[in-house]
């Protein structure tokens, strides 16, 4: 069962889900990106809260002999710390995404958006990789140098189609709902980090079909 945080747990999610309600319409597309970082920011705070909780928090780094282990900054010495990835803190929260919410994730019409679209990396569309493989998704720029050799989040045919026959199918389930989560992932990472070109770094129908998938996941963890 998917946890429910209360207004004072996470009054900056719940701050963020109110001002994407308050996101207008406008001819430029721009509120596709505003609602967008307006949810995954409340998601942020949702799945941080989530590791914490599970105690995946940053551990001070010691030797041996049991001396926290220090690097030099100027004049002061500060501890050196593991940290919790946020790929590993998303992913804890995906374990708390009920049976419901991965059906619901599945289904949405934006899943067959991104299973048939034809992403595009520095204005050139990618059908096919080099490997004959057919592309679909989202390419991560980030992570892309060569067109032949994309690096993308993909929708699965065949996992898709298969649990369509049989949606009782735990593992396709939990499979698709981690593919959509990781192309979300891909989406946020391309807006903040990627290029400025009219790719998938900020293709605004791309936002404009991540986005539902962002209300449901937040929805699921709020009142």
């Amino acid at each position: 069962m998917t946890v429910v945080f209360q207004r004072s747990e996470l009054p900056i999610a719940y701050s963020m889900i109110a001002a994407s309600g308050r996101v207008r319409p406008r001819r430029d597309g721009g509120h596709h990106f505003e609602k967008y970082f307006y949810l995954w920011t409340a998601f942020n705070a949702i799945y941080t809260t989530i590791a914490f909780r599970e105690g995946r928090t940053p551990q001070i780094k010691t030797q041996a002999d049991g001396a926290i282990i220090t690097v030099a900054n100027g004049s002061v010495n500060i501890p050196e710390v593991n940290i919790v990835s946020e790929r590993e803190q998303i992913f804890l929260a995906l374990e708390e995404f009920n049976d419901k919410l991965q059906r619901n994730l599945i289904i949405h019409k934006s899943t067959k958006y991104f299973m048939n679209r034809t992403p595009s990396w520095q204005g050139i569309q990618i059908a096919l990789d080099a490997f004959g493989q057919r592309v679909n998704g989202v390419v991560n720029v980030n992570y892309t140098s060569n067109p032949l050799y994309p690096v993308w989040s993909p929708i699965d045919f065949q996992i898709y189609e298969r649990y369509l026959i049989a949606p009782d199918n735990v593992d396709d389930r939990e499979f698709l709902a981690k593919q959509i989560l990781d192309l979300l992932y891909t989406i946020r990472n391309n807006m903040q980090h990627g290029g400025k070109r009219f790719d998938d770094a900020n293709d605004i129908t791309v936002i404009e079909n991540a986005s539902p998938y962002l209300e449901l996941i937040v929805a699921s963890f709020t009142q």
